[in-house]
């Protein structure tokens, strides 16, 4: 069972820190990777504008706006099975109004929790070493407290041990005291 009082080492802490640092990596790479290709795309369709003069060639905000809007349509459409209602006879199970204000009730619990979250981050950030020195200082800290822990219980042991030894030798003597007499 390992010691609960040391739960990592600095060599455990590091290779933690370096295992996150990898994963990071291959997540900026992969993000990195899919910019790339955005970006090659909106170039082509720079290079196409540029050669054409026509501003259909360029992708607009509102275009990107009616994407997303889209992909959110159809993401409804395959969890209700059909499209959105409009009409009563539609659906009469739904109320677009009524839902609307659901939504926006759990868009507010939504982002109340992410902006607790944010401060909660923030607030613990501002107690932890910002640099290499400071973790390590910290780090060297723990170190020496736990040294001074290790040699007290030591110090005890030997104490005790003294005191045991002591206590044998005592017993001895009035042994022999007692048979000698």
């Amino acid at each position: 069972m390992k010691n609960m009082r040391y739960p990592m080492n600095n060599k455990q802490v590091l290779k933690n820190k370096l295992i996150y640092l990898e994963q990071a990596l291959l997540e900026a790479d992969f993000a990195m990777k899919q910019m790339a290709l955005r970006i090659d795309e909106m170039q082509n369709k720079i290079d196409k504008h540029k050669e054409s003069g026509d501003i259909k060639d360029l992708e607009q905000n509102n275009d990107l706006v009616i994407d997303l809007i889209k992909k959110r349509l159809d993401v409804g459409a395959k969890e209700y099975h059909q499209n959105i209602p409009i009409m009563p006879k539609d659906d009469i199970t739904r109320d677009n109004f009524y839902e609307a204000v659901e939504e926006s009730l759990d868009l507010s619990v939504y982002l109340a929790a992410y902006m607790l979250r944010l401060m909660e981050e923030k607030e613990r950030r501002e107690f932890e070493p910002t640099t290499a020195d400071e973790y390590n200082e910290d780090e060297y800290n723990d170190s020496v407290a736990r040294d001074l822990e290790d040699q007290e219980i030591e110090r005890y042991a030997k104490e005790q041990i003294s005191k045991d030894i002591k206590e044998v030798h005592v017993e001895r003597s009035e042994t022999k005291k007692e048979s000698t007499t």
